[in-house]
C-alpha cells in the first residue's frame, strides 16, 4: 500500500483528509513523489491520483480548447476556456495556473476546481497549459503566463471575454506565475488586472520558516526536501533564486489589485503566504489572508470530498464574483 503521509498526522488534519487518503491507499494510489520517480512516473502518478480526487461527477460547463498562434515564448501558447451556462458575451475572465511544482500536474488534474471555479464565480476560466519544467526553465513559465494575460486583453473579446475585467490565479507554483502577471501588469500599456487569488503559493525559494521546520518532514504531504528539488527543476541552479519574477515575494509589491490568499495551515509553505501579507501590507495593497487551519498543501483539489476545502474554494469563487461584478 503506498505511504501517503496523510495517515501519520491524523489528530491534526481533518478527518475528512484522512479518509480521502484512506480510500485512496486502497485503490493503489497515491501523491507523485518525484524524489522516488522519474519524472514520467510522478507526472502519470499526478494524473492517476487526480482522477481519483477529481472524480467522475463534475459542474456543466462549456470547455473551448485554445492554440493562440504567434503568442508566447515558442510561438503558440495553448489555453482550456471554461465558460459557465448563461450570460452571453462579455464575460469576466479568471486567468488560472495550476500547480505542481512547475513540473507535475495538468489543466485535467486541476479539471474539477477549475469547473468549481467558473460555476460558483460566473467568470470565464482561462486554463493556461503551460510548459512544466525541466524541459524549459525559468523564465519560459512566466513568459507564457504573461502571453496569456496579453491574449486575453488583445484576442479575448472574439471569445467572449471582457478584458475590462480580469483575474489572474492559481495554486502552488501556479499561485507564483499568477502573482508574476500580475506584478508585470502593472507595466504602461499592460492588461489591468482586477483581482488576484492565490491558493498556498511557493513564493520565495527560502526554506528558512517555521512552517518548512514544523510541516515539511512529510507528514502532510508536501516535504521540504521536495520543494528544494521543484525549485531546482525550474530555476536550473541558485544564480535566479533572487530574480523578482521567480520569487515574487522579493518584488516591489506596490500597485498590486486587492489579492486574496488562501494557504493550508499545515503545509511547508503556509508562511510563504504569510510573509506575502506582511509585505502586501507594508505596501498598502488590499488582501485578505485566510488560513484553512487543518488542511494540507493541494486542499483545492480535494474538494469532492473534503467539506471544508469545498467551502475554501467557494470563498474563493464568490470573492471573484464580488470583484468582478460589472
Amino acid at each position: 500500500m503506498p505511504d501517503t503521509g496523510f495517515l501519520h498526522a491524523m489528530d491534526h488534519l481533518d478527518p475528512q483528509v484522512v479518509r480521502l487518503a484512506e480510500a485512496a491507499a486502497r485503490d493503489g494510489l497515491a501523491p507523485a513523489d518525484p524524489l522516488r520517480q522519474t519524472i514520467a512516473q510522478a507526472r502519470a502518478a499526478a494524473e492517476r491520483y487526480h482522477d481519483f480526487l477529481n472524480g467522475s461527477s463534475f459542474p456543466s460547463v462549456e470547455i473551448v480548447e485554445v492554440a493562440a498562434s504567434g503568442h508566447g515564448p515558442s510561438g503558440c501558447l495553448r489555453l482550456r476556456l471554461y465558460r459557465p451556462a448563461g450570460g452571453g458575451a462579455g464575460r469576466p475572465v479568471l486567468l488560472y495556473v495550476h500547480g505542481g511544482g512547475f513540473v507535475v500536474n495538468s489543466v485535467d488534474t486541476h479539471d474539477r476546481l477549475l469547473r468549481l471555479l467558473a460555476v460558483r464565480s460566473g467568470a470565464v476560466v482561462c486554463a493556461v497549459r503551460y510548459t512544466r519544467a525541466p524541459e524549459k526553465r525559468f523564465p519560459h513559465q512566466y513568459e507564457e503566463v504573461l502571453a496569456a494575460l496579453r491574449w486575453i486583453a488583445s484576442d479575448g473579446a472574439a471569445h467572449g471575454l471582457d478584458a475590462g475585467r480580469i483575474a489572474v490565479g492559481g495554486d502552488s507554483a501556479g499561485a507564483n506565475l499568477a502573482l508574476g502577471a500580475a506584478l508585470a501588469a502593472r507595466a504602461p500599456g499592460g492588461p489591468r488586472v482586477a483581482f488576484g487569488l492565490l491558493f498556498y503559493g511557493m513564493f520565495a525559494h527560502d526554506f528558512d520558516s517555521l512552517s518548512h521546520r514544523r510541516y515539511g518532514d512529510g507528514r502532510y504531504g508536501l516535504t521540504t526536501d521536495r520543494m528544494r528539488w521543484y525549485w531546482t527543476q525550474y530555476l536550473g541552479g541558485p544564480a535566479i533564486t533572487r530574480d523578482p519574477r521567480a520569487a515574487p515575494l522579493l518584488a516591489d509589491l506596490s500597485g498590486l489589485p486587492p489579492l486574496l490568499l488562501l494557504t493550508a495551515g499545515l503545509d511547508c509553505l503556509r508562511d510563504d503566504s504569510l510573509r506575502l501579507a506582511e509585505r502586501l501590507a507594508e505596501a498598502g495593497v488590499d488582501h485578505r489572508l485566510v488560513i484553512c487551519e487543518r488542511l494540507p498543501h493541494s486542499f483545492a483539489t480535494m474538494t469532492r470530498t473534503v467539506e471544508a476545502a469545498d467551502r475554501a474554494v467557494s470563498l474563493a469563487a464568490e470573492t471573484v464574483r464580488a470583484r468582478l461584478a460589472a
